[in-house]
């Protein structure tokens, strides 16, 4: 893979990761605050009640949105590059808009 294709990868992937880890932290504490009773209720412990419930819910709320975090990610991205003016460069720089796509297919 060339400079180019890393340069666009690494951009979206870390898109891709910060938006998923910000969302199941909102996810996270939005679900605490409407189960806290539950949760006191039952009398379980704060480390039994991490390891029995939310090691299930995050994982499943991140596989739940997964591609929608892609498109986000391919979106967020690729108007920040428009935005930059680096869509036009790579473009005229001449390569095609399939090689400009690559990326995204193999981070996809």
């Amino acid at each position: 893979m060339k400079k180019l294709d890393w340069y666009i990868l690494k951009n979206f992937i870390f898109t891709f990761v910060f938006s998923i880890l910000l969302f199941a932290i909102i996810a996270v504490v939005i679900d605490v605050s409407e189960k806290t009773d539950d949760f006191v209720k039952s009398g379980l412990s704060a480390s039994r009640i991490i390891t029995e419930y939310y090691y299930g819910f995050v994982p499943h709320i991140i596989a739940l949105l997964f591609p929608l975090f892609v498109f986000i990610s391919v979106i967020f991205f690729t108007s920040k590059m428009a935005g930059r003016s680096e869509i036009i460069a790579i473009l005229a720089s001449g390569i095609s808009f399939n090689r400009w796509l690559r990326p995204y297919w193999i981070g996809g």
